[in-house]
């Protein structure tokens, strides 16, 4: 599935022509076989009801008729200035791509999943739409009450909590059969993910079967560690053991040839 949806990816930018920082499509239902309709279906409501896209056409690809959503996220680079965190605004990894790896997460046997830095809530939409207990934590209050609309106008539900990773309480989360999603890239990631690993080492009792899921970076432009897409030493340190490699769409990767790899790894207490 992976595999088609790059092909797929490679050929959308071969027919879209657009200066949007981001764009994204996703198969009309009723005309693919690669991912279930209904879950199709719900995820179209979720781009019609997030106000990040603006513009949307019609675009055929392998025969396959898809919708494409265009858009940016410039008002929240601006709201990125309010705090005083290493936060910045989310790199959006596609909609059909947070569809895949949801399903993997399923897949590896995980009933509920945390997204660290959620952004619009694509990743606990997803999750929730496959039965997955989802929570979201992001800094932004402005992206929170995004994820809330969507929530509200899609009758998807999922938990927000507003809040910064490094000081929320940790207790309140579900952490066994949980899979955490840490929406970072290792050159702004790094510090992030130490400090959740530090949180979660205080929960050692309810840590079963918990898997971590980093973005990797291919290009290292800024990043001293070269091995495991820039996460070795941190996996190292934190006895992350990798289950799953796959490679996705995402708007980092979007005028890239390679695509981001997102690392699936379990944490052994």
């Amino acid at each position: 599935m992976a595999k088609h949806l790059v092909e797929l990816k490679n050929e959308y930018l071969g027919e879209i022509r657009s200066h949007n920082h981001i764009r994204e499509f996703v198969p009309v239902a009723n005309h693919q076989n690669l991912f279930d309709k209904g879950l199709l279906e719900k995820l179209h409501t979720f781009f019609k009801y997030n106000k990040i896209y603006y513009k949307q056409q019609d675009v055929t690809l392998s025969n396959i008729p898809c919708i494409s959503y265009e858009g940016g996220v410039n008002q929240f680079w601006t709201s990125s200035k309010k705090y005083e965190t290493l936060y910045q605004p989310f790199l959006p990894t596609w909609g059909l791509s947070a569809l895949v790896l949801t399903l993997v997460a399923k897949g590896l046997g995980f009933e509920n999943i945390i997204d660290i830095g959620s952004g619009d809530g694509r990743l606990i939409f997803c999750g929730t739409i496959l039965g997955l207990n989802s929570v979201g934590v992001e800094i932004d209050k402005d992206l929170c009450d995004l994820q809330n609309k969507i929530s509200n106008f899609s009758n998807v539900k999922y938990e927000v909590i507003n809040g910064d990773s490094n000081s929320i309480d940790y207790s309140q989360f579900k952490l066994e059969n949980t899979n955490i999603f840490i929406s970072a890239l290792p050159d702004s990631g790094e510090i992030l993910s130490y400090s959740i690993l530090n949180h979660l080492k205080e929960y050692k009792a309810k840590l079963h079967n918990v898997g971590i899921t980093l973005m990797g970076n291919r290009a290292y432009r800024y990043s001293r560690d070269k091995s495991k897409y820039g996460w070795g030493k941190f996996m190292d340190d934190s006895g992350l053991k990798i289950v799953k490699c796959i490679n996705l769409p995402s708007s980092w990767t979007l005028d890239e040839k390679k695509e981001t790899p997102y690392l699936f790894t379990l944490y052994k207490c």
